[in-house]
């Protein structure tokens, strides 16, 4: 792994895209006209009577400040994801953690008995367990030599059936089902506050405990014969990885829906910029998975203005060339 100093200018360059990225989406495609004075204005001097220092306080920040968390959440956990399993293609979605907590949600939508008393953020996790459960163990994860394709095409299968029961469940959901389909298309467009206030303490709890087995990561890069000689508890390193993946996604997936291919996308750039030292790629990655949020969320306003395009669609057209490329490179 590289482990030499990451130049400043990488830093400042990744701060400054997210930055201009936070602006376009805070400012653009509003039906009432939005400005930087406007923006300063609602920093340091709020009018509760402007319409615009409304709009950013009930609905721009609390979208924007979701958003951030959301693709700095599902850009970690997919490097989590390839750094367990070591394979390029992992991700919480094509590993079909996102499909069971999409699937989880939907179910508990409809009224599913135990399902629909649950809060959430909880339905959701417990979702995304069990299908990433299933995959890993249709997979061979847990066998002492997993083949990385083995791995996708259980991913592949398993999300295939979770989209199909949460189909039905649109299906069953009458009256809901339009909230439920926008839902599922990974769309920012109803956060606010309360959102936010269920993403963040989630949140933080995935990304300590993403931050404390980074070490644990870098030892298990080296393989896993030569990280057990010095003394990685690889079972504690696989439970403890697990489960910051699982919180990460599973809070943005009970908040926003199913979000596709960050998590996919996010890590492979940041390799190259920073390196695959874990203490220095998953900050990178929380800042150009933040930031890509960000972009795309103004991004899915500007295609058909006024109406809006949910951002797990910006998402995946962004995101499934890169995955037919780096499967087409796997094979060569």
């Amino acid at each position: 792994m590289r482990t030499t100093a990451v130049p400043t200018l990488i830093w400042l360059s990744l701060i400054a895209y997210l930055v201009l990225g936070s602006l376009y989406s805070l400012l653009s495609w509003s039906s009432f006209p939005l400005t930087q004075t406007h923006l300063v204005g609602y920093l340091f001097a709020f009018d509760s009577m402007s319409i615009e220092h409304q709009i950013l306080a009930s609905i721009r920040v609390p979208r924007l400040l979701s958003g951030l968390i959301i693709g700095a959440n599902l850009a970690i956990a997919g490097a989590l994801m390839q750094g367990l399993t070591r394979n390029p293609l992992a991700s919480p979605s094509i590993l079909g953690i996102n499909a069971g907590a999409a699937c989880f949600m939907a179910l508990s939508t409809i009224g599913v008995p135990l399902l629909s008393e649950v809060p959430s953020v909880v339905v959701a996790s417990i979702g995304g367990v069990v299908s990433g459960a299933l995959v890993m163990t249709l997979g061979g994860f847990f066998s002492a030599r997993p083949h990385p394709l083995k791995l996708v095409l259980a991913g592949i299968a398993i999300s295939a059936l979770l989209t199909g029961v949460t189909r039905a469940s649109v299906i069953l959901a009458d009256d809901k089902a339009y909230s439920v389909i926008n839902w599922l298309a990974g769309s920012l467009s109803s956060m606010g506050w309360e959102q936010w206030h269920k993403l963040w303490p989630v949140s933080i709890v995935g990304v300590f405990i993403s931050m404390y087995v980074a070490k644990f990561l870098n030892l298990l890069a080296l393989g896993n014969d030569v990280a057990t000689s010095l003394g990685l508890n690889i079972t504690l390193t696989r439970f403890l990885t697990c489960i910051a993946v699982v919180l990460l996604t599973a809070s943005c997936v009970a908040v926003a829906g199913p979000i596709g291919f960050v998590g996919m996308l996010v890590p492979h750039i940041a390799k190259r910029l920073v390196g695959t030292n874990f203490h220095i790629l998953l900050p990178a990655c929380a800042l150009l998975g933040a930031g890509l949020i960000a972009w795309a969320d103004a991004l899915s306003r500007a295609i058909a203005f006024p109406a809006e395009t949910p951002v797990g669609v910006i998402t995946a057209l962004i995101g499934t060339p890169f995955f037919i490329f780096l499967a087409v490179r796997g094979k060569s």
